[in-house]
């Protein structure tokens, strides 16, 4: 686990910092109920967070939606 980036996420998801990534698909992803595959696609990432069982909050990227160009 990385303790050095918990400060920087834990700060882009108050500030509803969002991030985009391209790459190439090889394994199916569905984002609102769209799937796409072996394609090449732009995400849009947001920071989330869910309840750990040690940890009060653990925050992670998830994707948030496929942009079209």
């Amino acid at each position: 686990m990385r303790f050095t980036k918990e400060k920087e996420i834990r700060e882009a998801y108050w500030k509803s910092t969002r991030k985009t990534k391209t790459k190439f698909l090889w394994w199916p992803v569905t984002i609102g109920g769209e799937t796409r595959w072996l394609e090449t696609v732009t995400i849009e990432y947001r920071v989330n967070y869910d309840y750990g069982l040690f940890v009060d909050r653990y925050y992670y990227w998830e994707p948030f939606n496929f942009i079209d160009k």
